[in-house]
């Protein structure tokens, strides 16, 4: 593996090029190639068990590696597995292989280019890394694949293929099998969808008897992307300063990227966009709070 060192940094430049020329969308698709030793390009030397290295050197064992993406959801699942030498392409039954690692990417940013030939790259980052790779856990790492095709669904031919997981590793192969689809399917919405932290701001009134007094919020929030949200946030009710207040909201989204907040027997109505970047937000409990206002990811 030695004689890639050198080639670490050209492919990361090829990577990086690619983005420029990239446009549009990539709708599902898997791949699974198999990995030689000799692709694997790394200032690191991964954590494999003796016996097990060689038997990849001596033809006794061979690794594959499947990525299956969701457009829909915008994840890339990634399995590596050891079966023995020659196995079919795709192997039949991964989950009953001997499994050397698998992670989750949530991808960013997706693109299909046609110069110098059709290829597709996808950006994200490693959400779960269970086991860990050879080369360690990447949680939170960055992953880009990027590939070469022809034709599309299931006749599709895949090649060369690259990953990239920084600052770790690249893996490359010249082929690989599966299917395209060059449409992506509607993205849907869950609780993951609201991730990361928000600035927002409210404003409206607050009914007293049979007046209405002036309400105005700003603040931020953190969603973990799993019904849980933390507030800080300052404001003024009917002429009343409040500043630097914290509490938690429990939320869902659902498919249709609706979804509710729920804080000290108060609720909201949201409408998250899509990619989790934006929200709207309206006051739906107590009645008297008549207040709407937006946020957005920081």
């Amino acid at each position: 593996m030695k004689k890639f060192f050198a080639s670490a940094g050209m492919a990361l430049l090829a990577i990086s090029s690619l983005h420029a020329q990239v446009s549009g969308n990539v709708g599902d698709f898997t791949v699974e190639r198999i990995l030689a030793l000799s692709g694997v390009i790394s200032p690191y030397t991964p954590n494999l068990p003796d016996g097990a290295l060689a038997a990849i050197q001596n033809g006794v064992i061979e690794i594959h590696q499947r990525f299956i993406y969701s457009s829909a959801q915008r994840t890339m699942d990634q399995l590596t597995f050891a079966v023995p030498a020659n196995s079919p392409l795709p192997f039949p039954n991964p989950p009953s292989a001997a499994v050397l690692d698998h992670y989750v990417v949530q991808v960013e940013n997706t693109g299909v280019s046609l110069l110098p030939a059709p290829s597709v790259i996808l950006a994200g980052h490693a959400t779960s890394n269970d086991p860990p790779t050879p080369f360690g856990n990447i949680t939170g790492a960055g992953v880009t694949l990027t590939f070469g095709y022809k034709g599309s669904g299931s006749s599709v031919q895949f090649g060369p293929i690259m990953e990239s997981v920084s600052p770790l590793y690249n893996l490359y192969s010249p082929a690989g099998v599966g299917s395209l689809s060059l449409t992506p399917s509607l993205q849907t919405c869950s609780n993951a969808t609201l991730k990361g932290t928000y600035i927002f701001t409210l404003g409206g009134s607050v009914q007293t008897g049979s007046t209405f007094q002036p309400y105005a919020e700003t603040g931020r929030f953190s969603a973990d992307g799993a019904g849980n949200i933390t507030v800080l946030d300052s404001g003024n009710q009917a002429g009343q300063v409040f500043q630097s207040r914290t509490f938690p909201i429990a939320y869902t989204v659902d498919a249709n990227c609706g979804g509710i907040f729920n804080f000290g027997g108060s609720s909201m109505d949201v409408q998250v966009s899509r990619d989790g970047t934006r929200l709207n937000m309206v006051f739906t409990k107590p009645s008297y709070v008549v207040a709407s206002g937006a946020g957005s990811i920081q």
